[in-house]
């Protein structure tokens, strides 16, 4: 059957280290009688400076033995490669032109040269196009990248290039993507995605589809990232045990809860989620108090000042009983703090901050200037933002968010980390950032996820 190619080409075309650039060795063995180049600005600066393209086409045709008529289809418009939305609309117009005129060829295409945006608009182009054709994908000889030159020696590239010497044994690197393997890098691809914005329902559910070429490790791993980012720390423990992988930085249960809870305020402020991000902070605050109470002025709250809700086991109050017994000082602090304090009060970030300031004061028993501060700064931004967030039905923009509470959202989380870091310092003694766990996890599972399956394209 006639073939004819359609080609993108990239900097390391026509010929690199000394071997044939991805759309040479496509031409060398599968032979077209015709090949469409396409050219975006460099590359026809490129071509018209020395016209390297044409002429080691040709003189691989001559080499070879084969006729192969070369169509350039120049874009010198198009200045910046690194925009997958040109490409596609393009690529398909240009396809579809190429079948209309050669309807009796198999119409091969090459995968491996151009952008990474390029290559992905061919990769969907492979799938999608109503007509057959042929992906093929180009293995580097060594491994690296060598990027084109201005000063390309012409007759030097192609004196040293490999392929053309058949008794070194050249490697053919050329190889046909099947369309399930296609379908799978796409999926993955998508997955990926969808996993650096961690979305990892969507992710999981993507390769359910083609789970056969992924290990089940994997998959295990993505379950315990859905459980973790939903705060089911026990069912992501035992999926990543299961699949080997060390999830949690901070092994103490309270501890891991809390620090947990602050990584996902951070997925929410960094993703623009600031209701939900609003909704996490008054929770947020109120653990960190208590653990820095509990870890820094050596108070036991819950056990010493509070009773525990028969109703609700997370819910406490504060009895005035109890304050009276264990510091009577503490008390007269707070009845002057809020004019009288009443007996069964919610314990609260409202209600712990007092305690601090008590402590940390310049007369406490552990005076802190610092983190008072840090404490009562974070305890107004939760003052300012709670109520409005309350009673509001739309998005809540960053804008809005600086104006009503005084800082950024950003500036709010990294001071409740820094509190974090403060209370327990030890989880923080390494080299790694604790606070990058999320990313460290994506990057071991999109490690895997391509490992895994590195055969796939040779």
């Amino acid at each position: 059957m006639r073939r004819v190619l359609f080609s993108t080409l990239g900097m390391t075309d026509p010929i690199k280290n000394d071997y044939d650039g991805p759309f040479l060795h496509i031409m060398r063995y599968y032979k077209p009688q015709k090949v469409y180049l396409f050219m975006t600005q460099r590359v026809c600066e490129l071509a018209d400076q020395d016209d390297r393209y044409r002429i080691h086409a040709s003189k691989l045709c001559k080499q070879e033995g084969f006729n192969c008529e070369i169509i350039e289809l120049r874009y010198e418009d198009i200045d910046n490669p690194q925009e997958f939305d040109i490409f596609y609309p393009i690529f398909e117009k240009e396809l579809i032109n190429i079948h209309s005129k050669n309807a009796d060829c198999q119409i091969l295409i090459n995968l491996s040269s151009g952008t990474p945006q390029m290559k992905s608009a061919c990769h969907l182009l492979a799938i999608t196009t109503p007509f057959p054709v042929v992906p093929i994908q180009v293995t580097t000889p060594n491994e690296r990248e060598n990027y084109g030159s201005p000063d390309y020696d012409l007759e030097k590239s192609w004196k040293n290039n490999l392929d053309n010497h058949p008794e070194l044994e050249p490697k053919n690197r050329a190889k046909q993507v099947e369309s399930e393997n296609l379908r799978f890098l796409f999926l993955r691809e998508a997955a990926i995605s969808n996993i650096n914005a961690y979305n990892y329902t969507a992710a999981f559910n993507i390769l359910t589809a083609v789970k056969e070429f992924i290990s089940e490790d994997v998959m295990r791993l993505l379950r315990a990232a859905q459980h973790r980012k939903n705060m089911e720390l026990k069912e992501a423990e035992r999926e990543s045990k299961l699949a080997k992988y060390d999830l949690f930085p901070m092994k103490s249960s309270d501890v891991k809860e809390l620090f947990e809870y602050l990584l996902l305020l951070g997925l929410q402020q960094k993703s623009g989620q600031l209701m939900d991000f609003v909704r996490g902070i008054s929770p947020a605050l109120s653990r960190l108090f208590e653990y820095f109470l509990q870890e820094k002025c050596r108070r036991k709250v819950k056990r010493d000042y509070c009773v525990q809700s028969s109703l609700d086991p997370d819910h406490w109050k504060i009895k005035r009983n109890k304050l009276e017994k264990k510091d009577p000082q503490l008390l007269s602090y707070f009845d002057e703090r809020f004019n009288g304090f009443r007996d069964n009060s919610d314990l609260s970030c409202s209600t712990l901050l007092p305690i601090i300031e008590f402590d940390c004061g310049i007369t406490g028993r552990y005076p802190n200037e610092v983190a008072l501060k840090k404490a009562q700064d974070m305890r107004k931004v939760e003052e300012n933002i709670r109520n409005p967030a309350a009673h509001c039905i739309t998005a809540i923009k960053e804008e809005q968010f600086t104006k009503v509470a005084g800082i950024s959202s950003e500036r709010l989380l990294r001071d409740m980390q820094w509190m974090f870091k403060y209370i327990y310092p030890h989880y923080f003694s390494s080299d790694v950032d604790a606070w990058d766990s999320y990313n460290m996890m994506n990057e071991y599972i999109i490690g895997r996820l391509k490992g895994d399956n590195s055969d796939i394209l040779g």
